[in-house]
């Protein structure tokens, strides 16, 4: 067995072990179980039997990416070659100098086109922008083509709005035709469905401005985000008629120099943070903040589900990952660690999708 074979191998018969005791941890509540679904590898290419009548989720697993459905089954399952920007519906494969790009379904059918080199696409509420280069500004782009059937000529998108920023942006969300934004400098700015600002504030009071993390709430009224340096912050920000202002704030000791995950879950009702050698929950309706200890770096996050649950991976020297699963607000019920350079998560309708190595499993998360 080649060396490339057995480490494959190795990393799959890890994962299966995490998986083995995720199902056999049974209940996690006396109401709530994890039920096993299936074990795919990401080396099986297409599914030939794929019907296109379910959802699928999209996946990054090592150099490989595509789109996998609720029973196991690619719709896509290809080599990457270059950067990925990756979404529910879209999908667009893209090098440093394109001229032009092709955004894509999950059926690897193309519904337009970007052309003329405008930068970087990403999609976020079901809508195209782009992060131009040296990333000041971005745009957002019209999307007539979305309905277009495979055989039609797809059409090229065009820009209907283009903003510029005073710093470097780092980082963005978007809900309820509005994007927001945060920036070097320690600004946040809220931008309209036509391009115009609607919400401005440099709210770090840290000694150190940065933005590092931000999200938006699925209505559009509610911003989070974790800022500055010495000390860093969370902040939570809400908006009262036409007004907008904090209230809550936490110091996070030193803080982390890098993008961090910050999230809305559990309907909206509680915000999950990263914050040094922890994971932060913060309860809007008890206006109560959780911190959750944790060994090692987060790189996956998901509990945009309707669910009691929320579920992460961390990463410790870049190849020792522990699934955890919490109980909102703060009990670890699941702690599975498995090793890998590489992985990823998703939570969709009760279903749970984490991949490690070239092996990717799906659990129902189930109420008995």
């Amino acid at each position: 067995m080649n060396r490339l074979k057995k480490k494959y191998v190795i990393t799959a018969a890890v994962l299966a072990l995490m998986l083995y005791a995720f199902a056999a941890a049974g209940p996690v509540t006396e109401e709530t179980v994890l039920s096993y679904n299936w074990i795919k590898s990401v080396d099986a290419g297409y599914d030939e039997q794929f019907d296109g009548n379910e959802y699928t989720v999209p996946f990054e697993l090592g150099p490989r990416f595509g789109y996998i459905s609720k029973d196991g089954q690619f719709s896509i399952n290809m080599a990457r070659r270059a950067y990925i920007s990756l979404s529910d519906y879209l999908w667009a494969e893209y090098g440093a100098q394109d001229e032009s790009i092709a955004v894509k379904n999950p059926y690897d059918e193309t519904v337009f086109n970007i052309e003329d080199g405008y930068g970087y696409p990403f999609f976020l509420d079901s809508k195209t922008f782009i992060m131009h280069a040296g990333q000041t500004s971005i745009s957002r782009l019209e999307q007539r083509g979305m309905g277009q059937l495979k055989n039609d000529s797809p059409e090229t998108a065009k820009i209907v709005w283009t903003y510029d920023f005073a710093s470097s942006i780092t980082c963005v969300d978007a809900a309820a035709g509005l994007l927001l934004a945060g920036t070097l400098d320690g600004a946040i700015e809220l931008i309209d469905g036509a391009g115009r600002r609607v919400y401005f504030s440099e709210p770090s009071g840290s000694r150190i401005s940065a933005v590092f993390g931000c999200a938006l709430s699925k209505d559009g009224k509610k911003i989070a985000l974790v800022s500055g340096l010495d000390k860093q912050r969370f902040i939570f920000i809400e908006q009262f008629g036409l007004t907008w202002r904090i209230t809550f704030h936490e110091f996070l000791e030193e803080g982390l120099r890098r993008n961090l995950y910050v999230m809305f879950v559990d309907n909206d009702s509680k915000v999950a943070f990263e914050r040094e050698n922890a994971l932060g929950i913060y309860d809007i309706k008890t206006r109560k903040s959780y911190n959750i200890p944790l060994d090692g770096d987060i790189t996956a996050l998901d509990g945009s589900d309707n669910s009691d649950f929320l579920f992460l991976i961390t990463s410790k020297n870049g190849y020792n990952k522990k699934l955890i699963g919490i109980k909102f607000p703060d009990i670890v019920i699941i702690e599975a660690p498995f090793n890998s350079e590489d992985a990823f998560l998703t939570l969709k309708d009760n279903n749970l999708f984490v991949g490690g190595g070239i092996t990717i499993a799906s659990f129902a998360i189930e109420k008995k």
